[in-house]
């Protein structure tokens, strides 16, 4: 495999030349010779604006080589915007258009090396925030939320591997991947500014057979997202995904399955995870109308706290909830699956040890909802270790959003045939007496409990059950 060298045709490391041309003409010249390797070379910082990666294309970052993402929203040019890019086959009306890094149908693409891609999100902070910034959108454009660039961005592209790379600084979603199929995403890195909103990490939208491992994904709001966008319908279901040995650390979840799911998801084996210092770690929240079945969590390692909740989920370990996003009777703008409810069919949760302030928690809007959901050798500690006041974040969810008051070791709400065996809370004495039960049952049907252990036994280790 030849290599094409970015600096060959005319790409300058002074991190203030525009190179969207340069780059990619190396892409399009190792495309046409029927595939290559691009090569970013190290020294020095390579700014750009877009440009679209192509089939049998391995784009390879050397090491101490970094490119960067133009802060010039003009930079980013129309025909990368995504409708462009697919010819009307992917319209968008509730996310972004625009992206630093676009692929559509490039089969066989690699991204490697161990240099840097780096979203610039300083460049479109409006305001610096206390707990969360506020973000720069062009003028005359919508909003921020719709005008910032994804970071990368690969539509119906299949057989794509991921690799030793590190994104850092995304001004939106750092890698979001749509319709594709057959995804290797290895050892990489994501490194955001913790208090940039929607900075999520990996965005799986409608893929089939993915695995993650050995990750390091440090992100403002999700870590990983599996979700089955309004606009994608046509790529079919989110199914076949392993997530394993990667370390997570998020300002909102670590794990989040179903914020956006107008379709289902479907068989995804997390294992061998570790999440530290987040606001949410592993959350189930089908919206929109899809289902979330057959997942599996297993042999890690989950510590969560509060925070501002300016950010969704507010310290809770393990979450399932299902629901609609949207009152019906209120309407919605412009997006009418968030009127949809989601549901829940078969949740596991096994070994796993976990820290946390606001514990487990199910919820769902009726019983039907949430059904088949199974915690086995949990431990459990409970330390109250934040200054924020409890309260139970059942977001995205304008229907009921909070529910104000302490927060149970595990509370579960209106669902079905759910168990815990074989587990353990575990007391933080100092500050137990903020916890108003060890477990809250409240319109569970078929609700099983067996060998759970409390540790040491407090007033508030207690079982709490309502009809």
């Amino acid at each position: 495999m030849a290599d094409f060298l970015i600096s060959d045709f005319g790409a300058v490391a002074d991190g203030v030349t525009n190179n969207s041309n340069a780059i990619q003409a190396a892409i399009d010249a190792a495309f046409s010779a029927g595939g290559g390797r691009v090569v970013v070379p190290a020294g020095g910082t390579f700014l750009t604006g877009s440009f679209a990666l192509k089939s049998n294309i391995e784009f390879h970052l050397e090491e101490g080589s970094r490119i960067l993402a133009s802060s010039d929203y003009a930079d980013y040019l129309p025909e990368h915007s995504i409708d462009l890019l697919t010819g009307g086959v992917v319209v968008e009306d509730v996310l972004p258009r625009r992206a630093f890094m676009v692929a559509y149908q490039a089969h066989n693409l690699r991204i490697t090396g161990t240099g840097e891609i780096n979203g610039n999100a300083d460049g479109f902070i409006l305001e610096r925030g206390r707990y969360i910034h506020s973000m720069r959108a062009p003028v005359g454009g919508k909003s921020q939320y719709m005008e910032r660039p994804f970071t990368l961005f690969f539509i119906e592209s299949d057989a794509v591997e991921i690799a030793d790379v590190t994104i850092k600084d995304p001004a939106f979603w750092a890698l979001r991947l749509t319709g594709c199929n057959n995804l290797e995403i290895h050892r990489i890195k994501i490194l955001t500014d913790l208090m940039v909103p929607n900075a999520d990490g990996i965005d799986i939208d409608r893929c089939q057979n993915v695995r993650i491992d050995s990750c390091t994904l440090i992100t403002a709001d999700d870590c990983i997202s599996l979700k089955s966008c309004a606009g994608t319908a046509k790529y079919g279901v989110v199914e076949n995904i392993i997530i394993s040995n990667t370390y997570m650390k998020s300002t909102s979840g670590a794990i989040t399955l179903g914020t956006e799911a107008c379709g289902d998801i479907r068989n995804v084996i997390v294992s061998d995870c570790t999440v530290e210092d987040s606001h949410r770690g592993f959350a189930v929240r089908p919206r929109e109308g899809g289902t979330v079945s057959n997942v599996h969590f297993l042999n890690c390692s989950v510590a969560t706290r509060t925070f501002s909740d300016q950010w969704w989920g507010h310290g809770e370990a393990l979450h399932v909830t299902a629901s609609a996003w949207n009152e019906p009777s209120l309407g919605t703008d412009g997006n009418p699956e968030r009127l949809l409810e989601g549901k829940v069919d078969g949740i596991r949760f096994t070994n796993i040890t976990v820290q946390s302030e606001a514990g487990i928690l199910i919820w769902g809007a009726h019983p039907e909802l949430i059904k088949n959901v199974e915690f086995d050798e949990i431990r459990l500690e409970m330390v109250k270790s934040s200054k924020w006041p409890a309260r139970t974040d059942l977001r995205p969810n304008d229907i009921t959003p909070v529910i104000e008051g302490a927060h149970s070791a595990i509370t579960m709400m209106n669902a079905e045939s759910v168990a815990i065996t074989n587990s353990e809370i575990v007391w933080d004495l100092k500050t137990a007496h903020e916890y108003r039960s060890a477990l809250l049952i409240s319109n569970v049907i078929n609700f099983v409990q067996h060998q759970i252990l409390m540790t040491p036994p407090t007033p508030t280790s207690q079982l709490i059950i309502t009809s």
